[in-house]
């Protein structure tokens, strides 16, 4: 039975964490099909030229990048603006859009420059792109019952960096990036 209590009779919320992946996964599926291209697109045309000044190792990025940053930044960049922009509009019609805006714009902006180098061009390819399957996740997950809409967001957050950063490094390895 799908609600049933376990013998110890602890009970079990059977499907949560798959509802969750699932949600997440397509969410950073749609956000590396449209997102990656875009990128690489930008790079061909010479318009993602890098500054790039990370000092900080490897590994420190994977670890900012795949567990900080998305938590981090769901709490920041979505969850917060989603709440404030719901408790001062409430349930207008505009509600949703000034939400979206909240979200992406401050996505947008903490993405260019920095150590990572980002041209305003990427940064607003990762900021919409990005932050718009971000949102839409958060939203998603949101109307199913029993799932969190902050940690399914921050995992598909987390997908999305992981499995850009696999990428990243299996192409460096390969000799077809440098």
């Amino acid at each position: 039975m799908a609600g049933a209590t376990a013998a110890e009779g602890v009970p079990q919320r059977p499907d949560v964490a798959r509802r969750m992946f699932r949600i997440a996964g397509r969410y950073a599926l749609i956000n590396a099909l449209i997102a990656i291209p875009l990128h690489l697109l930008i790079r061909a045309a010479g318009f993602g030229g890098s500054t790039a000044t990370w000092k900080h190792g490897a590994v420190v990025l994977a670890v900012a990048a795949v567990v900080v940053a998305p938590i981090m930044e769901t709490f920041l960049y979505f969850w917060l603006p989603i709440v404030v922009v719901r408790k001062v509009l409430g349930q207008r019609s505009v509600t949703p859009f000034v939400a979206w805006f909240a979200c992406v714009g401050p996505f947008i902006y903490v993405h260019y420059g920095g150590d990572l180098g980002r041209t305003a061009l990427t940064a607003l390819c990762t900021g919409v792109v990005g932050g718009s399957c971000f949102y839409f996740c958060f939203l998603t997950a949101e109307k199913n019952a029993g799932i969190s809409p902050f940690w399914t967001t921050a995992l598909c957050h987390t997908l999305f960096n992981g499995s850009l950063l696999g990428a990243v490094v299996l192409a460096y390895a390969l000799g077809v990036w440098s």
